[in-house]
């Protein structure tokens, strides 16, 4: 398995943990070099900050272009990490090469207006997402082949308009699998997006505050 973490320039510490353990970094994308076009393309609600929104087109931009090296050199069984995942289980070996195999996000319902956390009974190893829940989070997920890489690029670019990268993955009508429990959690920094934001993607696919998080001992 071939794995990349997604690493701005200016996230020194960041990229530091990655530092030693076999792991490429793909240079993240800053605000300052988002296209005019994808800008104008992409949706943010009327009164989501300026600079928010543009980092949010900056991760869109990260995402897809590493989709596209994964296509240009055929590379297979590759590991998209962001830079604030860390490991807390082991990676699978074995999983579905039709689809999009998460081993780190939450899971969301698929109407953003519903706030009642999903339930669902897990079973260890690969699971199917639900298909009235989506996944949500670019934290850690595996593209088995180039061929799936090529189509949820472009299944993405025939929109009209974008969102969010992990929102679009829910959208474009790819196979959402997960790996339960979950590879990775997030490590609890603040966001490169959204900087107030004080919750997690733990490694049971819930988006919890920390306090919450530890309160449940699942901090081990």
């Amino acid at each position: 398995m071939i794995t990349f973490y997604i690493n701005l320039d200016t996230a020194i510490k960041r990229k530091n943990k990655f530092e030693g353990k076999g792991y490429k970094r793909f240079r993240a994308f800053p605000r300052d070099e988002v296209p005019e076009i994808l800008d104008k393309k992409m949706t943010s609600m009327y009164n989501y900050p300026r600079p928010n929104h543009l980092s949010r087109c900056a991760c869109f931009l990260s995402h897809t272009q590493l989709l596209e090296k994964i296509v240009n050199e055929k590379l297979s069984d590759v590991l998209i990490l962001e830079d604030d995942a860390i490991q807390v289980n082991s990676i699978p070996i074995d999983y579905p090469k039709d689809g999009i195999v998460y081993v780190g996000g939450f899971i969301y319902n698929k109407k953003m207006m519903i706030e009642t956390p999903p339930e669902i009974t897990h079973k260890k190893g690969i699971n199917l997402c639900p298909p009235e829940y989506r996944i949500l989070g670019t934290l850690a997920y595996i593209i088995p082949t180039p061929d799936i890489a090529l189509k949820i690029l472009n299944r993405i670019y025939s929109s009209k308009r974008y969102k969010a990268i992990d929102i679009m993955y829910g959208n474009i009508d790819i196979k959402q699998y997960y790996h339960y429990p979950g590879s990775f959690r997030e490590e609890g920094a603040p966001s490169q997006i959204t900087p107030n934001k004080n919750k997690i993607q733990t490694e049971d696919y819930e988006f919890i505050s920390m306090d919450k998080y530890i309160k449940n001992g699942q901090n081990k």
